[in-house]
């Protein structure tokens, strides 16, 4: 017999948590002996106690809930989130691509429990289960979530909010010159060019496969970085075509036509993945990274180095802006990071874009040869 909808002056309040007004505290019943325990004067404490009293002594619910397919799970209520609040947010492919890995872990772990029942204790186990780089990114997107889901008044607290981000250390090592060099002597000539594409410029990994020829002209290249694009003006580039990045937009340029810069020509091209491209040469992110770590292994520059500490291509970010410093020059302003004169592009109509115009003139021939 299935228990029965809890009176209109109970709502807000966990399972078997109830509210003497008269008094002003609170009381909580045990569902599985029907006692009754005073919970104090305070609200907050009353819920929190409720909360993980109901976790240990309601060892069915979550099979309860599934049953009666109940709208108000962590479950249902991250593809409410989904579908209505990241849509309008309009965040890069890889920011949603982290979502559906951090959401998947969170579903598993909490997505069959009623939203109003997560504490903070659950929460916590969870993210313990995970590195601390990942346990950040999931904690980032839980608060969110709860955030939403309390203002709809679907919980009265953010338990994820309550936790504690892990301290993130840096476990990758930089590139050295000599490293980098003896990588590329072993990668394929595509990327060779995106190596040097990415020692150039000093953009990200997805701004650099996602380089086209159209995008030069003028004398520049444009560029507007995934990241943040919708940030500031630092997300809007335009590097202008000095010899050294002539020289390696010409190698870009082979017997394959493709519009993008960093292509090749796949050894099978597969239908499901040619579906998900907007052209057949275009090298997707993972790809790259396979292929970076792949020559990386096989010239073995890194010696006595763990396999979490080898550098990866987006490290060669950090190496180019060494050596834009090293040279005496901004490196800064080639990365696209923001500086104080420069105009917030999202307090301005797209058409009146301000583009942050910068030099990329490396000589980056003591690594390409």
């Amino acid at each position: 017999m299935s228990p029965r909808p809890r009176m209109s002056k109970y709502k807000g309040l966990p399972p078997n948590l109830y509210e003497d007004t008269r008094r002003g505290s609170f009381r909580y019943r045990r569902p599985d002996t029907g006692t009754w325990h005073p919970m104090g004067t305070d609200r907050q404490k009353a819920i929190q106690a409720a909360k993980q009293l109901n976790s240990m002594l309601m060892q069915g619910a979550d099979l309860v809930a599934s049953v009666l397919g109940s709208t108000d799970t962590l479950d249902a209520f991250l593809d409410y989130y989904e579908r209505e609040v990241l849509p309008p947010r309009e965040l890069a492919k890889a920011t949603m691509d982290l979502f559906q890995v951090r959401a998947k872990q969170a579903r598993a772990a909490l997505g069959a429990k009623p939203i109003d029942q997560i504490t903070i204790r659950m929460v916590a186990e969870f993210l313990d289960g995970l590195t601390p780089r990942a346990s950040n990114q999931a904690r980032a997107m839980l608060v969110d979530v709860f955030t939403h889901a309390a203002a709809k008044g679907l919980c009265p607290d953010n338990p994820a909010a309550s936790t504690i981000p892990k301290i993130e250390k840096k476990q990758r090592k930089r590139h050295t010159v000599e490293g980098l060099k003896a990588i590329r002597a072993r990668a394929p000539r595509w990327l060779q060019n995106a190596i040097d594409l990415a020692l150039i410029t000093a953009q990200r990994r997805g701004d650099i496969i996602n380089m086209k020829f159209e995008d030069v002209r003028d004398g520049y290249l444009y560029v507007v970085q995934s990241k943040t694009e919708r940030a500031s003006d630092a997300g809007w580039l335009k590097f202008e075509v000095t010899p050294q990045l002539a020289a390696v937009l010409a190698r870009c340029r082979d017997e394959v036509l493709s519009p993008y810069l960093i292509h090749r020509k796949p050894e099978r091209l597969k239908q499901k993945q040619a579906q998900g491209k907007d052209h057949w040469t275009k090298i997707e992110e993972r790809f790259l990274t396979r292929a970076f770590k792949a020559a990386r292994d096989e010239a073995n520059p890194y010696k006595g180095l763990k396999d979490e500490e080898m550098p990866g291509f987006h490290e060669i970010r950090a190496l180019s802006l060494h050596l834009y410093k090293r040279a005496g020059k901004d490196g800064q302003r080639i990365a696209g990071h923001a500086s104080e004169e420069m105009t917030k592009n999202y307090q301005r109509d797209h058409a009146e874009v301000v583009w942050s115009e910068a030099v990329p003139d490396l000589d980056i021939s003591e690594i390409s040869g």
